[in-house]
């Protein structure tokens, strides 16, 4: 008898390590289910956002038009047609170990104050040359030019800084990378340095991750205008200046001299050069970092911007801080052209889409190289919003052209008021039965 008690024990304990379920590693488990309305939307050229930068809040459509083009031909509609882009994609590294600037910024923005203008290519010419001008002319009324330079490094001759003449050159990037600005790296490897040398051993083991985290991307002691080009120097000492790399891109009025090379205080930046560019300008730069309501740190808040008196934006730029706003007060932060993608001399009035546009000292074979807009507008037919579907005409958000790859790339949107009580649920039902016609100027 005790045999089969023990026996049945037994069996009792094994059904009992049986009925224990077996831990599951969090990698094997599968996702959480999301409720459709969540759910993100699948890649498309065409997406429908409400936006509220009005003032009241919208239904905006954003199209996305890809083309083919030639020199002086008409473009056309390219086989394929990518989605709208979601994310920032960074530009393949010019120097090893720096941080490029932006090939693409998010383009699903449903509110823009005019139409953003980019080129992505190089200054080129049939011959080597260690000075030449590169720029885009729109529809012979708006134009934007640039000096560029060879490669150039300071020199130090008899106390004085020196500029010597640039080398030549065959292709010189069009990026921020080359243009001025950036960061001192041997004024912050030394202020590290000094850092290791005077602070106790206990505090410096506490501290220092933190400052060599201060000290990465997006720190005060980089140039809020361009964080990711060169010639910004902080110390007037010769071991930080002779060999520093000088801008290649410069707006032709505002030049970095030797007298203009040696920034001093890091808050003194708005006194500097202005870089120039062809590309993406993300938001993180000023001015559209003051946009959102992030400006950065200056000594002389009274005096006007230089971006202001040129008209290149707005005087009232910016609304205010996130960090002294109140909470119900952070909307109003946003300004109306926070949107603005394009660089300083590249945001114009809203075009129509039939221009055509020059480009000066880009292409060895076409020194003015013309891209002719196709010639096309979007009308959006918007279901679900009234008893009948509501027609809306595009406005032109962005004209992108890349030179390197002969693509360019038009966004249009169009916005009408929303209903009351919009739901996730309405909106993805509206996005897959809103219609785009392109209509011939």
């Amino acid at each position: 008898m005790a045999d089969n008690e023990k026996a049945g024990g037994d069996a009792c304990a094994t059904n009992k390590k049986s009925r224990i379920p077996k831990p599951v590693p969090f990698d094997k488990l599968p996702p959480p289910e999301i409720p459709p309305a969540l759910a993100p939307m699948p890649p498309s050229p065409l997406r429908v956002v409400l936006v509220a930068a009005s003032g009241q809040e919208e239904v905006s459509v954003v199209y996305k038009r890809t083309y083919t083009f030639e020199h002086g031909r008409r473009c056309e509609l390219a086989e394929e047609q990518p989605p709208l882009e979601e994310k920032n994609i960074l530009h393949d590294e010019l120097v090893p170990g720096v941080t490029p600037s932006y090939k693409t910024l998010p383009e699903l923005v449903g509110y823009k104050t005019g139409t953003d203008v980019v080129v992505q290519g190089s200054a080129r010419s049939a011959r080597r040359m260690s000075q030449m001008q590169v720029g885009v002319e729109i529809a012979g009324k708006y134009a934007h030019r640039a000096e560029v330079f060879g490669p150039r490094f300071c020199d130090y001759v008899n106390g004085k800084v020196a500029f010597p003449p640039p080398e030549p050159f065959e292709e010189m990037p069009l990026r921020y990378e080359n243009a001025y600005g950036g960061r001192d790296r041997l004024f912050e490897a030394d202020l590290l340095k000094k850092l290791e040398q005077t602070t106790p051993a206990e505090d410096l083991r506490r501290v220092k991750s933190v400052a060599g985290e201060i000290l990465q991307e997006g720190h005060p002691l980089m140039y809020p205008r361009n964080r990711f080009g060169k010639g910004y120097v902080l110390e007037d000492r010769k071991d930080l200046i002779e060999g520093q790399e000088l801008p290649n891109l410069e707006w032709p009025n505002d030049r970095l001299t030797p007298g203009r090379l040696v920034v001093g205080n890091p808050l003194d930046w708005n006194k500097q050069p202005l870089p120039i560019g062809f590309g993406y300008l993300d938001v993180s730069s000023f001015p559209r970092c003051s946009m959102v309501g992030l400006p950065p740190a200056t000594t002389n808040k009274k005096e006007p911007v230089v971006e202001v008196a040129r008209g290149l934006i707005p005087a009232d730029f910016c609304r205010g801080n996130i960090f002294t706003c109140k909470p119900e007060d952070l909307p109003k932060l946003i300004h109306p052209s926070a949107g603005r993608c394009a660089s300083l001399g590249l945001w114009l009035p809203f075009l129509r889409g039939n221009e055509p546009i020059l480009l000066d000292g880009m292409d060895p074979e076409h020194p003015r190289f013309l891209v002719q807009l196709p010639g096309e507008t979007p009308v959006f037919t918007i279901p679900g919003l009234a008893s009948h579907p509501v027609e809306v005409a595009g406005k032109l958000y962005l004209v992108c052209i890349d030179l390197y790859s002969r693509l360019l790339t038009l966004i249009w949107a169009g916005r009408t008021q929303s209903p009351p009580s919009m739901t996730p649920e309405r909106l993805k039902e509206m996005q897959s039965a809103v219609k785009a016609d392109m209509r011939k100027d």
